[in-house]
């Protein structure tokens, strides 16, 4: 199961300080999340644009790590394009924002799908035809440090049973215990932001997460 650290920060400053502390631990051709908020479809909003995330990717590249945007806003398929421009190699949009799949088909390699975990699992089942990474969120989308939902775990098996090769990401309220719990119920990568940084040492954190069996 592959770790991804997770920024979730409210300006690029913070960001790139996150980034750069990621870049002391992960692998070559790591990634690494970085959570956007439009203050519309979740109350946190961030303010970092797609130009900083430019900036941001040339960190990234130095380090030889890729970076993965997880959009939570309203009209998603209206600016994913923009994300993907700026060098997101991959772009995270909800389900239950998109208005319109069709302009999304055309970035469909780079494109994967978010639902919350309050949404039924079955909303995926229509998309996952076209799009083959899905990120399930176990918190409300926007703020970091909530309570983990154990009734991802369902949807989990659920979407695996489905599409037995969708890659399943999880995020939010991550903690060892409940890595375990992720990786038996069939989960690919697990998205973490306070369990790492929060951490007196981030590293530490990080290798103790990718160790889980």
């Amino acid at each position: 199961m592959k770790v991804f650290p997770a920024i979730n920060c409210k300006d690029f400053r913070s960001a790139k300080e996150k980034l750069k502390e990621a870049a002391k631990f992960l692998p070559k051709n790591g990634w690494v999340q970085i959570d956007i908020s439009d203050g519309k479809f979740t109350k946190a909003k961030t303010k970092i644009t797609p130009s900083d995330l430019k900036l941001l990717n040339v960190i990234a590249q130095k380090h030889k790590l890729n970076l993965e945007v997880h959009l939570m806003v309203e009209n998603p398929e209206k600016i994913a394009g923009d994300w993907i421009k700026a060098g997101a190699k991959r772009v995270l949009i909800h389900i239950e924002a998109i208005k319109n799949i069709k302009p999304l088909l055309m970035y469909k390699n780079k494109i994967g799908l978010a639902i919350k975990y309050s949404s039924p699992a079955l909303k995926a089942f229509s998309y996952l035809r076209d799009f083959k990474f899905i990120l399930i969120l176990a918190v409300k989308p926007g703020f970091s440090g909530q309570k983990f939902n154990s009734s991802v775990l369902q949807e989990i098996k659920w979407i695996k049973s489905k599409f037995s090769k969708a890659v399943v990401e999880i995020d939010g309220g991550i903690d060892l215990e409940i890595a375990k719990l992720i990786k038996k119920a069939g989960g690919d990568i697990i998205i973490s932001d306070s369990y790492i940084f929060k951490s007196k040492n981030p590293a530490s954190a990080y290798a103790k997460l990718v160790s889980v069996k």
